[in-house]
């Protein structure tokens, strides 16, 4: 599991390309008060520029994923 630290890049495992740098590993929900990470995108597509600001449950962010081949992998690795 790739923890969510402030600064780092991580790569989705969707896409090579998919890769991001964590603004922050502390936010907090307002309605919730769950914790969140805050990253920006290094790559852009037609839809999203370069740096486009997402947000994601942080127990989300650093789970893992099982893809359709029944192998498991990191939602997000570390890069």
């Amino acid at each position: 599991m790739s923890q969510a630290i402030a600064g780092h890049r991580y790569r989705h495992y969707k896409k090579e390309t998919m890769v991001y740098t964590v603004v922050a590993s502390d936010a907090l929900d307002c309605e919730t008060v769950k914790p969140l990470v805050v990253y920006r995108s290094e790559y852009e597509t037609p839809d999203h520029p370069k740096g486009t600001l997402w947000v994601r449950d942080r127990k989300d962010f650093e789970s893992k994923v099982t893809l359709a081949d029944g192998s498991v992998v990191d939602r997000f690795t570390e890069i």
